[in-house]
């Protein structure tokens, strides 16, 4: 007998409120494994975004968690540090948020907002992140990668903002 494959990701029974005691997640259960291709879907207020936060902690500060257990590769979630947490998660996840605009910093340029996870968190040297970043612009299909890096997000369409969100998430091939 083989032994078991842990989940990339595991949730179990995690439930949040906000402050006057509304609930905003129910007992949420989900397991990805390794390779498998799993999808949140459901109407709008039903939870998937505040899934994906709680997951990476950054859930909004009126948002708290009551109960649940969150596991990456195995390591609780819920035990670690804020810093470790991110750190971790950084290493090994990505999102790709759904409104560009507001995932991005206005007052920052693209450049440094796609490579700074691969700088500060995986410890890539300065020019391998502008080296993959640019290398995963092109398979975006962005035709002047140079002038997006330096552009700040509202010199951009909105689709072009998502792709670089798309590019960004994939330059750390992450696992989940």
């Amino acid at each position: 007998m083989s032994a078991a494959v842990k989940p990339c990701l595991e949730i179990r029974s995690l439930s949040a409120v906000l402050p006057n005691g509304q609930r905003v997640l129910r007992s949420v259960s989900l397991s990805v494994q390794p390779g498998e291709v799993r999808a949140l879907v459901g109407e709008s207020g039903a939870g998937k975004t505040m899934i994906g936060k709680a997951v990476l902690g950054v859930l909004p500060s009126s948002v708290r968690v009551i109960e649940g257990e969150m596991r990456l590769e195995g390591e609780d979630l819920g035990v670690l540090q804020l810093r470790a947490r991110r750190n971790l998660i950084g290493a090994r996840t990505a999102l790709i948020p759904q409104d560009p605009l507001t995932a991005l910093n206005p007052s920052r340029r693209i450049g440094p907002q796609t490579t700074d996870r691969l700088v500060r968190i995986l410890g890539w040297s300065g020019e391998r992140a502008d080296q993959r970043i640019r290398q995963l612009l092109d398979e975006v299909h962005i035709r002047d990668p140079e002038r997006v890096l330096r552009s700040y997000p509202h010199e951009l369409s909105g689709g072009m903002r998502q792709r670089v969100l798309i590019a960004a998430a994939f330059a750390a091939e992450p696992r989940l």
